[in-house]
Parts: C-alpha cells; structure tokens; sequence
C-alpha cells in the first residue's frame, strides 16, 4: 500500500512540474525556461524513488511528511545565512532567548554581538566565540535556524552553551536563563569636544529617526565630527540605512542593488533632510560587521564622506524577500546583492578599514573608538582619486 501512495506521489510531482513548465512555456522566455525544467526530471525521479526506498525498507515507520518538511528547511537553509523557511501550518510565537545573534561563517556558529539587557548581556559569552553545544548536544549537523531555535524556549528556562573564542580551544560553559526583553538597537553620546559618536546594534525601525535626535541634541554649530560605530552590527533593514545615508550630500546613488535579472541604483531618500553642513565622519568596524552595516561603511567611504577605522568587516552583503507559496507558507530567500555605489563587490569579499587597529578581547580599552576620535578632531581630508583610478570597497 505505502508503495502505491509513493507512486501516486510520484506521478502528483511529475504532472505538477509539467503543468509548470507548460505555463512557462507559454511566457515569453517560455522555451528556455521548459528546457531547464525539463533538466530537473532526472533528480525528481531520483528523489520520488529514494522516498520509495525509504518507506519500503527503512528499518523503522517513517513519517514522511515530517522527513520532507526537514528536507525542505534543509534545503533552504544551505543556501546562506539568512534563508528560511516557516511553515504555513506551525505556530512561530514570540519565545523567551537569550539576546544572541549569531552568524555562521567556515562552518562554525559565530556569536556576532549580544543584545543589550538580554540574558546574555554581560555574560561570559562574547562576541566572537563559537558555540558548539547547547545542553551538552553537539550543534554541528544543525542549520543556523535550527541553532536558533534552541536557543529559543519558555521563560526563565534555563540553558547550557559550550562556546570558545576565536584565539583558543578551550571551551567554556555558560548557563543562562531565557527571558523576553526590550533592546535599544542605537543610541548616541554627545563628546564635550563636539564629537556625536552614533552606536548602531542592528538596523532595526527608528535607528534613523535616533541619529537625527543625536544631530538635534549637539546642534550643527557644535558638532565637529561624527563616529559611526558598526562593529558587532547584524544588519537588518536596507530601509533605514537609506534613511541614514540620506543625511549626507551626495551625487552618485548611495549603492546598487543587484537581482539576476537587473541591477538598481538606490538613491537617496528626497524627503529626509540633508545635515546643514559637512564635518569629518568615522565608521568603526570589524569582523562582525555584517550586511547592511557594510552597506552603510562602504557608502560612506564611496563617496569620500567617511573614513573606515578597526578590522576587516564580515563580506556579507545579501538582502532579503519573502515569498509566500500557494498553502501560505513563507520562504525567506535571499534576491539581491547590495554592491557599493560604484559597484563594488562586498559579499565574500568585506571592507578593509583606511585606518586598521585590532582589537583586544581581554581589554577594558577601546583602541579603535580612540583612534576614531582621534582621526575626526586631527581630520586630514580625503584624497580625490586618480583619473582613471578603480574605486574599491575593500
């Protein structure tokens, strides 16, 4: 019986693939699009077959639509970091975490940053060290949202992390306690000295509308320079990094933005007010700085308005779409690739800061805001480039 219902499958997957591809065939680019169905056949039949196979000689009852559920979050998840998928029928509320975000990158799931008054704000897991395992099981055949998930549960539930930094390997074990919280992603201090130093966690809604307090606050006769802190920045919505990189003059579109079929300059937004005039500008950054906060660094540094200080950043420069299916299950996928504005490649490559200062983990100082500072009230302007020069982002 099981053999038949996978047979019948098997002619449901096959009719649903001719059906599409009769549909495309009669678009425009209907025959090309026919051909690379057509190319898919054989691995459809391969994987109707090895269905078969399981359900027929598995040594235990499978449950198949749990199996093809696992394989298509699977299947998604090995495309990057940030696609997903989340099932029309399973209820995603807000559970209890423990404020980590975490990245994963050569194979390891890497803690970016930390919320702010989260769990693991102040504990002895820090940006940079790997998690290997939670509740002494190991994560290394998980997918990032899998990782994810475990590290979700119900309040005041508590929780084993195995991690170790990135200069040892020696692992540490932390026990937290999930909580639902409120995090600030931006906040800024306004320097005696007329320096607004501009602290973004992650590009949440309202981290614009924070910076143009931040301008208020110091007031343009004051205000001698601008520090723009990225470092340990996750990335988030392409939306308010155009919001903040409207503040500055520029002439050029602030980046690009690349699909398979085109490429889009993104101009600046016309109806937020530019800053009344022009002071020197730091971004900081380093290794995990991530996506759009990269974005925003090579922005910046594009158009000659900032310099960059810290370590080379992330190289992960892809945004994101949600695709709704017919049973209304969302899959996240990743559409575009952002490229600085005048094409400059980011993702897989990063940004090498004008000014490099490594970082001390072990250290209470902060060598690279100082040197921000320092580079902002002793400002050497920067340097037109040649004709005919190639303008890199890294």
């Amino acid at each position: 019986m099981r053999a038949k219902r996978f047979v019948r499958w098997g002619c449901v997957l096959f009719a649903a693939f001719a059906a599409a591809a009769l549909c495309l065939s009669q678009q425009d680019d209907g025959p090309n699009k026919t051909k690379e169905l057509e190319a898919y056949f054989p691995y459809l039949s391969t994987l109707v077959q090895t269905l078969r196979a399981i359900d027929d000689f598995y040594v235990d009852e499978v449950d198949m639509g749990k199996l093809l559920r696992h394989g298509t979050q699977r299947l998604v998840s090995s495309l990057d970091s940030r696609s997903i998928v989340q099932f029309a029928d399973k209820k995603y509320e807000r559970l209890a975490d423990l404020g980590l975000n975490v990245m994963f990158q050569e194979g390891l799931f890497v803690v970016v940053s930390r919320e702010l008054s989260s769990p693991s704000d102040g504990s002895d897991i820090l940006p940079g060290d790997r998690i290997v395992a939670i509740d002494e099981h190991p994560v290394r055949d998980l997918t990032l949202d899998e990782l994810r998930q475990n590290l979700r549960g119900k309040p005041e539930s508590e929780v084993t992390l195995t991690v170790y930094g990135p200069d040892d390997f020696n692992p540490k074990k932390v026990k937290l306690r999930r909580a639902i919280y409120v995090s600030e992603p931006a906040n800024f201090v306004t320097g005696e000295d007329g320096v607004l130093c501009f602290k973004i966690r992650r590009f949440a809604d309202g981290v614009s509308e924070t910076f143009k307090r931040g301008l208020s606050s110091i007031g343009s006769s004051r205000l001698r320079g601008i520090i723009i802190d990225v470092r340990d920045n996750i990335g988030g919505s392409i939306r308010e990094v155009t919001s903040v990189l409207s503040r500055f003059e520029s002439s050029r579109p602030l980046f690009l933005q690349s699909t398979r079929s085109a490429t889009k300059e993104v101009a600046r937004d016309s109806s937020v007010i530019l800053m009344p005039k022009t002071v020197p500008v730091v971004v900081i950054v380093n290794e995990r700085t991530v996506g759009e906060a990269e974005v925003l660094a090579a922005s910046l540094r594009g158009h000659r308005i900032a310099k960059l200080v810290g370590e080379k950043t992330f190289g992960f420069a892809l945004g994101t779409d949600c695709i709704s299916t017919t049973d209304g299950t969302r899959v996240i996928l990743s559409t575009c690739k952002y490229e600085g504005p005048f094409g400059q490649e980011l993702h897989n490559v990063g940004l090498t800061p004008d000014i490099i200062v490594p970082m001390d983990r072990s250290s209470s100082e902060d060598p690279q805001l100082e040197k921000a500072r320092e580079t902002v009230l002793n400002w050497l302007p920067i340097q037109e480039p040649q004709p005919g020069e190639k303008k890199s982002a890294a």
